[in-house]
């Protein structure tokens, strides 16, 4: 009895790779396997280019050390200047700046830098070790990590010159310092509770004028005044103050020193000492909230500043009107104060999303609004989103609106109830790439850097290899594409010796055409403007519409040790110009429709775009395709480990004359496709299809077609 014979015809390959399926049940369109291939919307793979510095680069002035720690940030409009924005580039314990208007990107560095030992915190884990964290408000920069102080930058526009300032944090006491259960009565002078009765709003004099002993705490002096206004004991009495105790909270200290002895003029009480500080800093309606302690006392407690009017406020963290006040002691909307959410354990970072903050924690996310969309002092609402945290700060990216971040079982998103409206954690992981994900060691994890490519809606995680030497070299690529919902991995090549390697990756906005308006500025990153008060802009070309993304790479390069810039645009498909990377993508099982009977698949039919752009050479030389492509294909049968025969090439070109010898800039194709039959040994139960690359070239796959034959017997 003759084969039965079907065919099968994959032309869209975008769900990317899927390690949460089985041999029978693998879904179609994707990958079992793949690394550096670039999944293109329209169905199409390919070979990703190579990391290759910007033309024209520059190294920086500073030297990036192997065992320094990197991290990057953005200043939003400096200096109040509209559009002009920074990249902030920690190393060690230096923060330096990039004016991201600059081409090349690598050119725009400022002249000055910020030394984080001048603000370093005694008895923290010092500046250079401490990744910080950043926001804008105001045209300043507020910087924040657990090695430092809190501080601000600012830029003077006159003089393009920018300075720092250390942010001090003022909040007022509003804790009991002695047993509160007996205040309802009279006590005892002890230096305790006469301070808690002057932190109430009583005074030295109104004590004096009650008596030896102090007052209960039920109601304030004032509500005991006779005809002269003056405070009477015996008029105090007669109002009954039951057994609540009145408000308190009128002394005003340092958050982190906390001198009650200080504040109060009261010898003999403790100092209580905060030595751990701010993670990290976000602005949120008019205000930056800080958060990140990691005390036992102050691990949940999250300030924030009033409405900020002047630079002075950043710290203010606090209700203006004092609270025991007579006549002003009203809370006001605008005012600062402390959020305490008992539950969270190591806060690692704060997000505004939408009209609310994200409360991001090793054992839980948390979200803060205001009761009707605004935050008020007088008016908020603490609500708990999900157990899952977050297992590093620098995992979480915010994508078209959506945050996503990696805790310590998977990637995560926030799905929205369409009925409530109520934000929902879901793990995008856990049926995609799970196992792919679980076999990147949990050191790699913890120092994953991330940022979202905005124009191809793409998001970029890097991580390092296991046990290397290096603290800040990324190697490794996860690409999360959010139209397809399709994951796929890329990995950067080493150079044989003294190689350039990855330090961390920056979006640059504003970049998606060959060219690009550009602010002119001075060698102070001050803006040109000519002699009526307009910018002066030119038009240059950039390296990142050709590139595989606009995520640009801060990079190390191997021979200096400086910092420049790079991107994923070598058409050579070399990494750093020498180092060749493995790309390669394996398709899903097929059965044919059936899993009994064994199959054979005679032919194979290889769909490849035309590259080639035009020749080399010359007569007596001979002439090669420029951009000539390569794609090699092995197919595995009955779940074998390894391919049944050696690679094919399935990008084969048909002889093509060279037309024109004084014009070789056209390669003559007649098709924009090329269209190879392959013969395919083996047979099995099940077939399995693997595309290679060939170094030095690349390729796009656009699909193909299989004709298999079912045998009549097992």
């Amino acid at each position: 009895m003759a084969q039965q014979i079907t065919q099968k015809v994959v032309n869209t390959f975008v769900r990317g790779l899927i390690t949460e399926a089985g041999e029978l049940t693998f879904p179609p369109d994707a990958s079992v396997d793949e690394l550096n291939c670039a999944l293109r919307r329209d169905g199409t793979r390919e070979r990703r280019l190579g990391a290759q510095f910007e033309g024209g680069f520059s190294l920086s002035t500073f030297d990036v050390g192997t065992t320094q720690i990197v991290s990057t940030g953005l200043w939003e409009n400096v200096g109040g200047v509209n559009g002009l924005q920074y990249l902030v580039v920690q190393v060690g314990s230096k923060l330096y700046f990039y004016n991201k208007a600059a081409a090349p990107f690598s050119s725009g560095e400022i002249a000055q830098s910020i030394n984080l030992l001048d603000f370093e915190a005694t008895g923290s884990v010092g500046a250079a070790e401490a990744k910080c964290q950043f926001t804008s408000i105001n045209g300043a920069l507020v910087v924040a990590s657990a090695g430092i102080d809190t501080f601000f930058i600012r830029r003077n526009n006159d003089t393009g010159v920018i300075s720092a300032e250390k942010i001090t944090f003022r909040t007022r006491d509003f804790e009991w310092q002695g047993d509160f259960t007996t205040y309802t009565t009279e006590g005892p002078d002890t230096p305790i509770r006469r301070y808690d009765s002057l932190n109430a709003g009583w005074t030295t004099t109104t004590l004096s004028a009650y008596g030896s002993s102090l007052p209960p705490l039920t109601h304030p002096w004032f509500s005991g005044k006779d005809a002269d206004e003056v405070f009477s004991k015996t008029e105090w009495e007669k109002i009954y103050g039951g057994s609540s105790l009145m408000g308190n909270g009128h002394f005003i200290f340092n958050f982190f020193t906390k001198n009650r002895s200080e504040v109060s003029g009261v010898a003999g009480l403790p100092t209580q000492i905060e030595k751990s500080r701010f993670k990290s800093v976000v602005n949120f309606a008019g205000r930056v909230f800080y958060a990140g302690l990691e005390s036992e006392r102050n691990s949940g407690r999250i300030l924030f500043s009033r409405i900020i009017e002047g630079f002075s406020e950043l710290g203010e963290c606090l209700q203006a009107n004092d609270p025991t006040s007579e006549f002003f002691n009203a809370l006001l909307d605008t005012d600062g104060g402390e959020i305490v959410i008992q539950e969270a354990v190591n806060i690692q970072r704060l997000h505004v999303f939408n009209a609310t903050i994200l409360v991001f924690a090793e054992n839980g996310l948390w979200q803060i609004s205001g009761i009707d969309g605004v935050f008020r002092a007088t008016g908020y609402s603490v609500a708990k989103i999900t157990n899952v945290g977050i297992l590093s700060p620098e995992s979480f990216v915010e994508a078209e609106g959506v945050p996503f971040w990696w805790s310590k079982n998977g990637i995560h998103t926030l799905s929205f109830d369409s009925e409530s409206g109520r934000a929902q954690e879901q793990n995008i992981s856990i049926s995609t790439i799970q196992t792919y994900w679980d076999k990147i060691p949990n050191s790699s994890k913890r120092e994953v850097i991330s940022d979202y490519d905005a124009v191809n809606k793409r998001i970029f995680w890097s991580y390092p290899d296991a046990g290397q030497t290096e603290t800040n070299k990324y190697n490794n690529f996860l690409i999360l594409d959010i139209p397809l919902q399709a994951f796929y991995p890329w990995r950067v090549e080493d150079e044989d010796s003294s190689t350039s390697y990855v330090v961390g990756i920056s979006f640059y906005t504003g970049y998606a055409s060959d060219f690009a308006e550009v602010q002119v500025v001075d060698g102070n990153g001050e803006p040109v403007q000519t002699s009526i008060g307009e910018d002066v802009t030119v038009l240059r070309r950039t390296d990142l519409s050709l590139a595989d993304s606009f995520v640009v790479l801060l990079v190390r390069d191997g021979d200096t040790g400086k910092m420049t810039m790079a991107l994923f645009s070598s058409d050579d498909f070399k990494d750093w110009g020498t180092a060749d990377y493995s790309t390669f993508v394996e398709a899903g099982y097929e059965f044919f429709g059936d899993l009994f009977l064994k199959k054979s698949a005679p032919y194979l039919i290889v769909y490849c775009r035309a590259v080639e752009t035009g020749w080399s050479g010359d007569e007596n030389t001979g002439y090669d395709p420029i951009g000539e492509s390569s794609l090699l294909v092995s197919t595995f049968w009955d779940f074998k480990k390894t391919p049944v025969t050696p690679p094919q090439q399935a990008y084969r070109l048909k002889p093509m004359p060279v037309v024109n010898p004084t014009d070789l800039s056209d390669f003559g194709n007649p098709s924009t496709v090329v269209t190879t039959r392959l013969k395919v040994r083996g047979s099995g139960r099940s077939m399995r299809i693997r595309y290679d690359s060939e170094p030095g070239k690349g390729f796009i796959l656009l699909g193909y077609g299989v004709l298999g034959g079912i045998n009549a017997r097992f």
